[in-house]
């Protein structure tokens, strides 16, 4: 409205309704510019808002609609490859069903049809019929003797064994030498032990010296050796071949085949006992965290299941998956503590002690129910914002020494909980179900309510952890260890693994060198891990 001294003048000369006409025009100007300053930004706000959603909407359709289009060209363009083959050569292709992927050819699976599962790609060659192992006639390596060892240690026999006469005068009548290859100084040398037999005057008996407790073969090598083979391979997870090479590059050790795979077995059999008390120490512990993951073990699935804390490991493989292997192990059916997991059915079998659920797996949940269900974004959203500021609190909590909440912020939280809960419950009933096998808003919801309990344990109860994060991180290095080898050949070979990577990775946990722990283990002596067990 444009407002000049001419337009007030003529007005005013009107006389007064004409005035009070232009002040009514005014105040009706300045309501519509408030009712614009203070509704429209928010207004417009909102509908950019959702016209910036729709248009992130599209453009995430449109790049998997350029995904499909990309692959469905892929394919079109080989199949006008051999039709134009065809047509050059003029032997007609037959059109099947048979489509080209990466299972069958050259292409990389990137380019696979999303909507169609390639078959899995198996190795082309054939058996051979022949059993495992060196054939017959192969020569074979064995550790031999060397002329000139490193070093020579010799034990002399001073005493008759059977009239306890001096022989300190008496010259040997015959050495025997025993030779052991150990690490020394960063490269491998040969260190000679020699026994001399000695025949008294006084008695005519012959006196055998005596070699160390740990010298049994003629030629062998040392726990120097042995350890840092099983450190190779089974910590740091190399092949048997690249462990040979790692021990040939580093010490100038050319070990077989054969003795880096009994080095694994002797050490395992030398830590039974301490298996059975890293198992002990398990059980009474205030918390456990649980897992389980599927191995192959000469073409069949098997199992591995885990129960750490934060300073013990145990693995132990079995062919089920649910109560009679936890019943086998020995460890679930004993525990009275906190038994921290994610929501397993078999855990369910084993009330004496408490349940926490893991809350990694349910935010990572929530996330999944809000991205794939944009109707119940609102309840996930809040539901895991809710969990994570009580995360934060607790934890700040603890580091003041505190052993629970103040009653308040319990109260606080507790309520809150049921509000969001209800409140999704409301947004799920009203909803239509969506079909799925997986998992669906309805189902995790369930969840959330039924089992509140064990979703707040660690709220309730601070000795309870947030999430279960430290057993995934165990059962990474099994997943490592079957891609890069694909499967154990025997039972007896997963359970080597499992038995030396639970006494190692529990060493590792309370800071203890690994090295140092084998080569304890590989002398009969395992290092203490839990001092009330040992």
């Amino acid at each position: 409205m444009n407002i000049t001294y001419s337009t007030i003048r003529r007005r005013y000369d009107q006389g007064l309704d004409s005035i009070v006409r232009l002040v009514i025009q005014f105040e009706d100007c300045i309501e519509d510019l408030s009712a614009m300053h203070v509704g429209s930004p928010q207004q417009l706000i909102r509908s950019q808002a959702a016209q910036i959603k729709r248009v992130e909407q599209t453009v995430k359709n449109k790049d998997e609609e350029l995904v499909k289009a990309h692959q469905l060209n892929v394919q079109l363009q080989s199949c006008i490859r051999e039709l134009e083959k065809s047509l050059e050569t003029g032997v007609v292709v037959p059109i099947t069903d048979i489509k080209r992927d990466s299972h069958n050819s050259n292409q990389p699976p990137s380019l696979d049809l999303q909507w169609v599962k390639p078959k899995r790609t198996r190795s082309l060659r054939k058996k051979s019929g022949l059993k495992v192992g060196g054939q017959s006639g192969h020569p074979g390596v064995t550790l031999k003797p060397v002329a000139t060892p490193n070093r020579v240690v010799i034990y002399l026999n001073d005493q008759c064994l059977l009239c306890s006469s001096s022989l300190t005068e008496v010259e040997p009548s015959r050495f025997f030498q025993r030779q052991f290859f150990e690490i020394e100084n960063g490269s491998l040398a040969i260190v000679e032990h020699r026994t001399s037999h000695k025949i008294c005057p006084a008695c005519g008996n012959l006196s055998k010296g005596q070699f160390p407790f740990n010298t049994t073969d003629p030629v062998q090598y040392d726990t120097s050796v042995i350890s840092r083979v099983v450190y190779l391979h089974l910590y740091q997870l190399l092949p048997i071949a690249r462990t040979q090479e790692a021990m040939r590059d580093l010490f100038g050790c050319n070990i077989s085949q054969t003795s880096t795979q009994r080095a694994a077995q002797l050490c395992s059999n030398k830590l039974i006992r301490r298996e059975q008390r890293i198992k002990a120490a398990v059980c009474d512990s205030a918390v456990i965290g649980t897992d389980e993951t599927s191995i192959r073990i000469n073409g069949k699935n098997d199992w591995v299941h885990l129960a750490q804390t934060d300073s013990l490991t145990h693995l132990g493989s079995h062919t089920n998956r649910g109560k009679a292997a936890f019943d086998a192990i020995g460890i679930l059916n004993q525990y009275k503590g906190i038994l921290v997991g994610d929501g397993c059915f078999p855990y369910k079998w084993y009330q004496q002690c408490r349940h926490s659920l893991c809350n990694a797996h349910l935010l990572r949940d929530l996330t999944y129910i809000g991205e794939s269900e944009p109707n119940h974004e609102g309840w996930t959203t809040a539901l895991a914002k809710l969990l994570i500021e009580i995360k934060e609190v607790v934890e700040t909590a603890r580091n003041e020494s505190q052993t629970e909440l103040e009653s308040e912020l319990h109260v606080n939280f507790l309520s809150r909980y049921y509000a969001l809960t209800a409140k999704a419950e409301e947004a799920v009933r009203g909803s239509p179900e969506r079909k799925s096998t997986g998992l669906t808003a309805q189902s995790l919801l369930g969840r959330f309510i039924k089992d509140k309990t064990k979703v707040l344990r660690f709220m309730t109860d601070f000795t309870g952890p947030f999430d279960n994060n430290g057993s995934e991180r165990d059962l990474r290095m099994l997943k490592l260890q079957q891609k890069i080898a694909g499967c154990f050949r025997t039972t007896e070979g997963a359970t080597t693994f499992c038995r030396v990577r639970s006494y190692l990775s529990s060493a590792r946990k309370q800071g203890r060198s690994l090295l140092t722990a084998l080569e304890h283990a590989l002398k009969g002596k395992p290092i203490k891990l839990i001092s009330q067990f040992n």
